[in-house]
């Protein structure tokens, strides 16, 4: 009997070692770029920080004349009140999110397999978020919030998933409110309510209460009540461009005018994540945490690579979630391995000082991933078969 107690403090103590020393690695990773100053930190994010010094108490949020959202400057505003660096702090901040979404995604991808091996599978996907090198170089070099808003989405789709829609679409209010970008998991978040009819379409009232709950410190130091809305339009206005970056579908219709074609991409873009709705609905799968990592991805993608103006950092939720999703899904893997791949080089070219590839070229890369992801969740919501925890990762 003691021998048995022994074996499983042994086997605790190794799950706790490997959350240790992944959890120390990440950060170590993240450190070697600690004191790099990106062109959007030396341009924005330090100007605003220090700004805010110059007022006293909130009333800096209402002189703030920047182009983000209030909800994601109020945590820039809370940073100045320290004695810390800014470089540091801010980093710091955002690095701090990019374990939340790690954990969630690690959380989730325990009920992808059989409880026996949830640990193990837990702390391998805890790990390939928090090592993923788009991650790494988004909060520890580039001092970006993407796993921020990311991290808040899953979260709330997470919510939604397991029956508490107040809860998630709380948090999705909190994740548009922090960057606008939070809304890519909406489409997903509405089907799932037109598929499981669960709860209310009442509840999507709390989408606008977690948005104004971030704005209240804003509110408070001056600024009006629709602080939200102002900014919002603000931002959707500020690049008027088919294509701003991403190596999407728009690269190679670049010259196009923003004002006329930049209402077909949207329209494009609604298309497919309506049909792409009908047919989860219609669909006589028993759909399974796996799925999910499937579907999530691909309607996020699809943002991505068909709405305009898209900036090389939107896509982020896809190439962190596929990446989880190629653990139990190994068809996935050289698809994920060439998302990453192509993320860096876009960014890295554009930041890092990282040789330039032509993005007409790394379009191709995604518009290939994006298209066999499609495929493959066409194939996954015709299969009509129950879930069978053990067959995920076989």
């Amino acid at each position: 009997m003691s021998r048995r107690i022994d074996t499983k403090t042994i086997t605790t103590k190794n799950k706790m070692l490997m959350f240790v020393l992944i959890s120390v690695s990440g950060m170590l990773f993240r450190l070697t770029g600690l004191y790099f100053e990106g062109v959007d930190y030396r341009a924005s994010l330090l100007p605003w920080f220090t700004g805010f010094t110059e007022y006293p108490g909130l009333t800096g949020l209402g002189h703030f004349r920047g182009d983000y959202n209030l909800p994601y400057v109020t945590i820039l505003w809370l940073l100045s009140r320290f004695p810390i660096a800014p470089i540091i702090s801010i980093k710091l901040s955002s690095v701090f999110f990019d374990y939340v979404l790690a954990f969630m995604l690690s959380l989730f991808a325990g009920h992808c397999v059989p409880k026996e091996s949830k640990d193990k599978y837990r702390i391998l996907v805890y790990g390939l978020v928090l090592l993923n090198p788009v991650a790494i170089i988004n909060s520890g070099y580039l001092a970006q919030c993407e796993s921020l808003w990311a991290s808040l989405a899953i979260i709330s789709f997470y919510f939604v998933w397991k029956d508490k829609p107040a809860f998630g679409m709380l948090f999705f209010g909190f994740a548009f409110a922090m960057k606008p970008q939070g809304i890519f998991i909406l489409p997903l978040l509405l089907i799932m309510w037109f598929y499981k009819r669960s709860f209310s379409i009442l509840h999507t009232l709390w989408i606008p209460v977690g948005i104004q709950l971030l704005c209240i410190p804003a509110i408070l130091g001056g600024c009006p009540f629709d602080v939200f809305l102002i900014f919002f339009k603000k931002m959707m206005g500020h690049y008027p461009f088919v294509y701003y970056y991403y190596p999407n579908f728009w690269v190679y219709l670049k010259d196009l005018p923003y004002y006329v074609f930049g209402k077909a991409g949207i329209f494009s873009a609604f298309v497919v994540l309506l049909v792409f709705a009908i047919l989860f609905i219609k669909s006589k799968r028993e759909h399974t945490p796996c799925d999910y990592l499937e579907y999530i991805t691909f309607t996020t993608m699809t943002c991505a690579m068909i709405l305009p103006c898209m900036h090389e950092r939107y896509n982020y939720m896809a190439e962190i979630v596929l990446v989880v999703c190629s653990v139990f899904r190994p068809g996935y893997r050289l698809a994920a391995v060439l998302l990453v791949l192509s993320s860096l080089q876009c960014n890295g070219a554009s930041y890092l000082g990282w040789p330039f590839v032509s993005h007409e070229l790394l379009a191709v890369i995604n518009i290939a991933v994006y298209l066999y992801l499609a495929r493959h969740c066409l194939i996954s919501l015709y299969q009509d078969t129950k879930y069978r925890p053990q067959e995920e990762h076989e």
